[in-house]
């Protein structure tokens, strides 16, 4: 089995502006507001990234959240993101978590303007897509790819590959009512 490289928090800032520009975002004023190890058994690390995501006729402040740990995200991660997005005077939060979802996790995103996408190893990515005969990679295939995580019937995390094009993915779980309302 091909070693992947470590996910340093440099290398996850890379990951998140090219998971971004390739669904047709674009992302500016980027700097990084927080950089913390997240305490034992995790051994992983939160990057917070504060700066602008605009699409076609449509821009937020955001505050891009990186965390690399062990066990899967939950609610309390989540409400923590709510809580950094308003101390850093941003107006929506995405969240890249390099671990799975707990569903609670998507419960405490709801009715809020945050995204939720997971970080997972292309190899595993291009197996689950469809994209091809699962085992036979191309050698185009980055190392760490982004999944949008929303919710299946029954209430459980699911996750998608995000591909090009898919900017409204993104753009909708951003929407906040009162500032569509100031935009028109």
């Amino acid at each position: 089995m091909l070693e992947l490289p470590e996910l340093t928090p440099e290398h996850f800032e890379i990951l998140v502006m090219r998971e971004l520009r390739k669904i047709g975002l674009d992302v500016s004023e980027l700097r990084t507001h927080r950089c913390s190890q997240l305490p034992e058994p995790e051994r992983g690390y939160l990057l917070e990234l504060k700066g602008v995501v605009r699409g076609t006729g449509w821009q937020r402040r955001v505050l891009i959240a990186c965390r690399r740990q062990q066990r899967a995200i939950v609610a309390a991660e989540v409400e923590l993101l709510r809580e950094h997005v308003h101390e850093a005077n941003a107006e929506a939060g995405l969240l890249f978590g390099a671990a799975d979802f707990d569903p609670a996790a998507l419960t405490a995103a709801q009715d809020s303007p945050l995204a939720l996408l997971r970080v997972t190893d292309g190899r595993t990515a291009f197996d689950t897509s469809g994209w091809g005969t699962p085992g036979h990679y191309p050698a185009w295939l980055p190392a760490y790819c982004a999944q949008s995580v929303e919710r299946d019937p029954l209430g459980q995390p699911r996750y998608q590959l995000l591909a090009t094009g898919q900017a409204g993915v993104i753009v909708e779980r951003l929407r906040t009512p009162t500032k569509e309302r100031r935009d028109a």
